[in-house]
């Protein structure tokens, strides 16, 4: 089977495989580890600089930039000698299918990203294909450039179907359908529903689902709550909890409180993303494949203070192959309270922090074995904090097997969900934010990111981190829920323990 990275947007079940490539993103971060994170290319080319130079047979999954507004981009795919796109830099994004944002730092776009909750980060998920090498140039040389490029480098030998870039494709199309309006991907009529009631501080535990089957869609709303703190109070208290086949019972793939589960921390623009987030209609959902081969076990947990009385949940399987070697889904909760100096001069002292390990990092994720991963959801409460201007510039960095060269260092906590500039507020497919408060008094930010046609394997470690500000110059309250497949050689605890167990009853 060629790989194509838009397939999982139609068919989620086939993130759940096992992926073969490496994730690489070319940017322009600080080469020190501080917070100079423009303008910094792979090298210099006469008059020009080359953002991006690798080898294939490769995608390029996404291209985004908070600024393209000066220079000609020069697109090399394969053909060294002739680019496949050469335009200028803004126009590349308009010639190219599964774009969004509007890019540029202006009055006018500011004024435009507020009011239309739109990013300002100008952004490509179109995929573009090379079987040898690709270069990405920029003529002349911008020194006033923020990029990324994020690509999957397949192993050698790889075929890779060429095509998958035309906008007329139907795969193309249909997804450019599902960006714009939304999309309920299933039948309503063919879930599975409860009606149910937790008490305060207990458990609730459903009937056990059996496989081998993979669970398509969770649908969750809540009763009607006559006030919002109750509501909230619920939210963050009612924990879904979800164990597959053999799972540890302390070690569940699924736990975590309803609301981050659901990337719903009480944000002012719920995420409704492809994958997770809440509907028009105003109910949960998440649609990560998540499958089994003996059962699944489902539990709602209630650790507040709150009865929860007529809850809604809507569950939908189907059948899978059980010869089919599938990753376990994971949903990882995390909640951390990093400290950070707080040095109010922002263009100074603050500005000039080095960081290039990653050590003191906010962990969205830190796994050791192999799987892949897939999003995240995050919320970074700064109410408490002395000061908030350098918060946004925490950068993602992304540590891979312990090796340098599958590291993904990025620009920025607003450049990795796609915005620009800070942070005003949007909702999208892939990736959206929001924030609360006001900057100076109470700022609340809220991001997530989805990694589909990106998603980021590993094989021994991952660990997927954000600087709590620039050089960590932060303190705050961050939680997030990571999202992610486990490859079934590190949950098989249980199976390990049956098979010795029958060993020495034979004997």
């Amino acid at each position: 089977m060629q790989p194509n990275p838009l397939a999982p947007f139609v068919d989620p079940l086939l993130l759940a495989r096992k992926q073969h490539h490496r994730s690489l993103m070319a940017s322009s971060y600080d080469r020190r580890g501080g917070n100079h994170d423009w303008s910094n290319y792979v090298r210099k080319e006469g008059p020009g600089a080359i953002m991006m130079l690798a080898d294939g047979p490769s995608v390029i999954t996404r291209i985004w930039s908070a600024d393209p507004q000066h220079g000609t981009v020069r697109v090399f795919l394969d053909d060294m000698d002739k680019p496949r796109y050469e335009c200028p830099f803004e126009q590349l994004f308009s010639l190219l299918p599964l774009t969004s944002g509007i890019g540029g730092e202006c009055e006018a776009n500011y004024k435009r990203s507020r009011e239309e909750g739109v990013p300002m980060g100008y952004t490509s998920y179109a995929p573009l294909v090379f079987h040898s090498r690709a270069k990405i140039l920029i003529d002349p040389e911008d020194n006033y450039l923020y990029y990324h490029v994020n690509y999957n480098q397949y192993p050698v030998g790889t075929v890779l179907d060429s095509s998958i870039i035309d906008a007329s494709t139907p795969l193309v199309s249909k997804l450019h359908a599902d960006w714009s309006l939304g999309l309920h991907r299933y039948d309503r009529s063919d879930y599975e529903s409860h009606v149910l009631s937790v008490e305060a501080e207990k458990t609730l535990e459903l009937i056990p689902l059996g496989g081998p089957s993979a669970i398509r869609s969770i649908r969750l709303r809540l009763p009607h709550f006559d006030r919002h703190d109750v509501e909230r109070h619920v939210k963050e208290n009612l924990w879904l909890v979800i164990h597959f086949d053999d799972d540890e019972p302390r070690d569940p793939s699924v736990r975590a409180p309803i609301g981050p589960l659901f990337m719903d921390y009480d944000q002012k623009d719920r995420p409704r993303s492809l994958f997770v987030g809440t509907d028009l209609e105003g109910e949960t959902y998440i649609e990560y494949a998540m499958p089994f081969y003996e059962q699944a076990k489902i539990s709602l947990i209630n650790k507040g203070i709150v009865d929860v009385e007529g809850l809604e949940l809507r569950i939908l399987t189907e059948p899978i192959d059980p010869s089919v070697v599938y990753q376990r889904f994971k949903a990882t909760w995390h909640v951390e309270m990093p400290f950070g100096p707080d040095h109010r001069d922002y263009n100074g002292v603050a500005c000039r922090l080095l960081n290039l390990d990653g050590r003191d990092n906010y962990e969205l994720l830190n796994v050791r074995g192999g799987g892949h991963f897939v999003g995240c959801g995050f919320q970074i409460d700064l109410r408490e904090a002395p000061t908030d201007r350098a918060a946004g510039e925490g950068d993602e960095m992304f540590f891979i097997d312990d090796d340098p060269r599958y590291t993904l260092y990025g620009t920025g906590t607003e450049d990795y969900v796609n915005d620009a500039w800070g942070i005003r507020g949007y909702v999208g497919p892939m990736s959206g934010d929001s924030l609360g408060g006001e900057w100076g008094v109470d700022p609340q930010i809220f991001g997530y990111r989805l990694h589909i046609a990106d998603c980021i394997p590993f094989i021994n470690k991952g660990q997927f981190t954000l600087e709590h500000g620039t050089g960590n110059n932060c303190s705050g309250l961050y939680r997030s829920v990571a999202y992610w497949y486990a490859d079934q050689s590190i949950c098989n605890t249980k199976r390990e323990e049956k098979h010795w167990e029958s060993i020495g009853k034979s004997t």
